[in-house]
This record gives C-alpha cells, structure tokens and sequence, in this order.
C-alpha cells in the first residue's frame, strides 16, 4: 500500500465522513477541511500528496480552486481529484482543463475511489523526482525543463543558487537545523519568483543546499536582488544567542585547529540565453555552477550574471 497524507475538502458532511472513513481504513492520514480559506491555508503550512475536493459546493470553487493549485510551482506537482455530480458533463471537462488529474462521480462507489486514489498516488511518484525535504522538482525535472526551453527557443535565464559555510553550519548545529535551514531557503526564492516572477517560471532542488530556478531575463535580477536581502535579513534567527553575538560559530577544522566561521552567505549564478547561443542543458549547468563557486569566493551574499557571448573561463 502507498503511504500518503491526503487533503479532503468538502462541505457535504455525509460525504466528507464516510471517504474520511473509507480512505483511513486503508491506513491513508486523511486532513479533512470544509471552507476554501482553511483550504488554502493547509496547502500553504503542509506536505500533501493528493487532493480530494468537490467541483462545486456552496462556497466551493473547484475550477478556481484548481487552477490556483497548477498556477503555483510549489504545489503544481499534487494530483487532484474532483467529486462530481453524474449529470455535470461539462463540468467534469472543465475541471479536467482547469488542471485537475481525475474525477469521481458522486456518491463515490468504495473501490472506484480508492483504484483511483492508488492510482493517481503512482502516477505521481512515477512522474515527478521530488526533492522529499522541500517537496521541489529535483534533477530529472530541472534537466527537463531546461531541455524543453532550449528546444522551443525561449529567452530565459537559469539561476544556481547555493549556501556558502552550509556543511560547517550543518556539523555544528546538526541536520534537524540544517533541514529547517535548506526549506527556509527554499521559501526565501519561491517567495521572490512570486512576487516578482511569472507564472512560467521554475524552481527545482538540485539536491542538498543547491537551487536552480528559471525565469525571464527582466526578472531575474530583481529576484536574485531579493532574495539575497531576505536571506541576509533572515539568517541570524537560524543561530542561537551567543553565536548571533559574536557573529559567527567556532568549530574545529580537520587539523582540530579553532576556526570562526562567518554566518551563512549565498551565492547565484545566472546564465542567459538572451545573447549566448545554448545548444543543451549541460551547458547551462555547467556555466551556472562556475559563476556559482566564483561568487562564493566573495565574502558576502551576491549574484553574478555571465554577460559573455562566447564562453570563456572566468
């Protein structure tokens, strides 16, 4: 059986009771919700891998709600199901349109709704290499969007982003604050691609304290902008009182020798297409990651963006 922790949202009680009910007697963690707001708040604070809402409710949008969940890159990946009436032909197409995976006609039948369940579950975990910690397309779907953007020739940038001093930060204070330090810096970017990104733009975790993100090239200074401030800003409440006073941690290097290591910085490289031809992914990655450890050779957060034509090592 496919473990999974499964939002319901549903303003019909008797609805909500026995799919709660059918769906924990398969041994599914079940988070059931009958308002849109609590809705939405749940799919902002918590780690779902499926939603199960109605098309329509008496307060409940399921096609707005839908193409709010496809329009957000952070929840995009979920798979959604719809509770339908029989007779809502064109709604259950519309529904499909809006961005959701599935639907079931209501009153759902017991093995009709949980082969779909299983169903959509695997599809998911098939399709998408999700980062388990910040829940993030990881490389497979990063390498993929870069190889779909240079085969439709768009104009973009692809931003690498990494934490500097990450490894002695995560030996000094341990992989529970590492963990929290690596999401929190997963909502720093997200946070400025949504406000001053598009809808378009991307953002995968390569895997450890490494990001890349893809958006326009009249965005991405802006955001790389931002988000070297709200790290900056953030980062002293991810120590602890005494080491936030001094500045810095002490840890002891492989020699056993004292060392004061500076708060956490973060480094971005950017690589644009706009005047650089890019014939494939690998290039891109291999650009980004240079421009990337050239900036950690800076002793501060910051952004670089390769203006060279003709690539050149820095």
């Amino acid at each position: 059986m496919i473990e999974a922790n499964i939002l319901l949202l549903s303003d019909d009680s008797e609805i909500l009771q026995y799919v709660k009910s059918l769906l924990e007697g398969e041994g599914y963690v079940v988070n059931t919700y009958t308002d849109t707001n609590s809705f939405l708040i749940a799919l902002e604070e918590k780690n779902f891998d499926l939603i199960i809402m109605e098309l329509k409710g008496k307060e409940i949008n399921g096609i707005e709600l839908c193409k709010a969940i496809r329009s957000n890159f952070m929840l995009r990946h979920i798979p959604i199901i719809l509770l339908v009436e029989k007779a809502h032909t064109i709604e259950k197409i519309k529904g499909i349109y809006a961005g959701a995976d599935d639907y079931i006609e209501k009153p759902p039948h017991a093995p009709e709704l949980l082969t779909r369940v299983k169903a959509s579950l695997w599809r998911a975990k098939r399709d998408l290499d999700a980062n388990p910690l910040t829940k993030l397309p990881g490389n497979a779907s990063i390498l993929k969007e870069l190889e779909k953007k240079i085969s439709n020739k768009e104009i973009f940038c692809a931003a690498y982003a990494d934490l500097d001093k990450f490894k002695e930060y995560n030996d000094y204070y341990g992989f529970g604050w590492g963990d929290r330090l690596i999401q929190h810096t997963a909502s720093v970017i997200y946070n400025a691609i949504r406000e001053l990104g598009s809808e378009n733009d991307f953002i995968g975790h390569v895997g450890g304290d490494d990001f890349l993100f893809i958006t326009l090239p009249e965005s991405v200074e802006n955001i790389c902008k931002k988000i070297v401030y709200d790290f900056d800003m953030s980062i002293p409440s991810f120590y602890k009182e005494e080491d936030k006073e001094r500045g810095y941690i002490v840890i002891k290097d492989r020699k056993g020798i004292l060392a004061e290591i500076p708060f956490i910085t973060i480094s971005i490289g950017i690589v644009s297409t706009k005047e650089k031809k890019i014939t494939h992914a690998g290039q891109i990655i291999e650009i980004a990651t240079e421009l990337k450890n050239y900036c950690k050779t800076f002793p501060k957060s910051i952004y670089i963006m390769d203006r060279r034509k003709d690539y050149k090592k820095i």
